[in-house]
C-alpha cells in the first residue's frame, strides 16, 4: 500500500496529535492537522491529500459537515468522518456531503484502518 496522505481536522489538539500517531503506526501519511472548517477547506486546496479525516464540531463559524460539502464540490477529496455525534439531524446534514465513512469516537485501530482502506478503494476505482 502507498503511504496514503491524510488530512486531519480535529479542534481538540490533544485528540488531534493522538490521531496523527496511531495513523502513523498503521502506515499512513499525515498531511497535516487543522483546527477550524475554514482552514481545512484551504488546505485541501494547497495539500491535496488523499483522504480527510472531519470531526463535526469545530471553531469558526462553519462546522466539519459544511467544509466537507465545499471540499467535495471544490476538490472531490473523500472525506470521512470523525465524531462522537450521531444524531438523526447531524446524520440526514453528513449523508449529503457523500462521506466515504463514518466513525464514531471512541474507536479501534482497526475500524479506522479499515474505513481509511475502503475510501482509498472507492476513489481509486472512481478514477
Amino acid at each position: 500500500m502507498d503511504r496514503a496522505k491524510i488530512l486531519i481536522v480535529e479542534d481538540e489538539h490533544e485528540v488531534a496529535k493522538s490521531l496523527e500517531i496511531r495513523l502513523k503506526k498503521l502506515g499512513f501519511s499525515v498531511a497535516g492537522r487543522e483546527d477550524t472548517a475554514e482552514t481545512a477547506i484551504i488546505k485541501a486546496g494547497e495539500l491535496r491529500p488523499d483522504i480527510i479525516l472531519m470531526d463535526i464540531e469545530l471553531g469558526g463559524k462553519m462546522d466539519g459537515v459544511q467544509a466537507a460539502d465545499v471540499i467535495r464540490k471544490n476538490y472531490h477529496i473523500p472525506v470521512i468522518y470523525l465524531t462522537a455525534i450521531c444524531d438523526p439531524k447531524t446524520l440526514e446534514r453528513v449523508g449529503a456531503t457523500a462521506p466515504y465513512g463514518y466513525i464514531l469516537k471512541p474507536f479501534k485501530d482497526e475500524e479506522l484502518r479499515t474505513v481509511i482502506e475502503i475510501a482509498l478503494e472507492i476513489q481509486a476505482n472512481k478514477q
